[in-house]
């Protein structure tokens, strides 16, 4: 389990009174940086809680007592830091790996849960992934979880435009210690009955999801997702960008956002 210490968190705090709050959970090798292309648009209208994960960014500075890690522990982990602001409901916001934790929220409180805004989110696994996860998990082990790290970010973003997106991930990776990236990556074994849990809940809360058309990997999960939920879900998918649309088409994504808000949930 981990430990009761509050993750490190960061707050932008909206000059209109009684704002509404965003939450931002990154993904895996990111930090609240992931998210500093967001702060200006977004704080003008909402709070922004932005969260650094177990061994990420600030987090990488403090030790850690677990020895592995749950998507549902990690949920319970980033709801401490709310319930420690006193903050009583939150828009929930994900890209890639992080969209699962926060769909794990999402289940764990969705009386808190005012909405859910998924970034180039990972849903489901095809046969293509499962083969690629399985092997990739022993391909670490001899490569080094860093460059096994580095592998990944090229195979899910491999077109030049996807280069700023690439750059940031294997930059904020690097403080990733290698007990960390074990434990991070030992995940993917109960990844795939983690998602099909999720994918097949019954939604009640308004969703958006924002993939990019170059997203090869997961854009067919998010297009099934948005069918399954329909009424629940609205899915928007940007031109000529890869899997990160949030560091991408950065202004494409908050604008999304601020127009999904403030027609769906406001």
């Amino acid at each position: 389990m981990l430990n009761n210490e509050l993750l490190y968190h960061e707050t932008y705090l909206c000059p209109e009174p009684d704002a509404a709050w965003m939450l931002f959970v990154h993904g895996a090798g990111g930090s609240t940086r992931t998210w500093r292309r967001q702060i200006d648009d977004l704080s003008q209208t909402y709070n922004l809680l932005l969260i650094d994960l177990p061994g990420h960014g600030e987090m990488a500075k403090r030790g850690n007592d677990a020895e592995v890690y749950t998507f549902e522990a990690i949920a319970q982990a980033i709801w401490r830091v709310v319930d420690h602001l006193e903050i009583k409901t939150c828009h929930l916001v994900g890209v890639s790996l992080g969209a699962i934790i926060v769909l794990e929220m999402r289940e764990s409180r969705p009386q808190q849960t005012m909405s859910i805004i998924l970034s180039g989110p990972i849903l489901q696994l095809n046969t293509k992934l499962k083969i690629l996860a399985s092997m990739s998990l022993g391909l670490a082990k001899i490569i080094g979880y860093p460059n096994f790290y580095k592998l990944s970010a090229l195979i899910m973003m491999p077109r030049t435009n996807h280069q700023k997106s690439r750059k940031v991930f294997i930059k904020e990776s690097r403080v990733l210690t290698t007990d960390e990236f074990r434990k991070w990556t030992n995940m993917y074994y109960g990844l795939n009955a983690t998602l099909n849990k999720l994918f097949h809940k019954t939604l009640s809360h308004p969703h958006l999801l924002v993939s990019g058309a170059q997203d090869h990997l997961f854009l067919y999960a998010a297009q099934a997702y948005a069918k399954l939920h329909d009424a629940h879900t609205q899915l928007t998918i940007v031109p000529k960008c890869g899997h990160v649309v949030s560091i991408e088409k950065a202004s494409v994504f908050n604008q999304l956002c601020l127009d999904f808000l403030a027609t769906k949930t406001d």
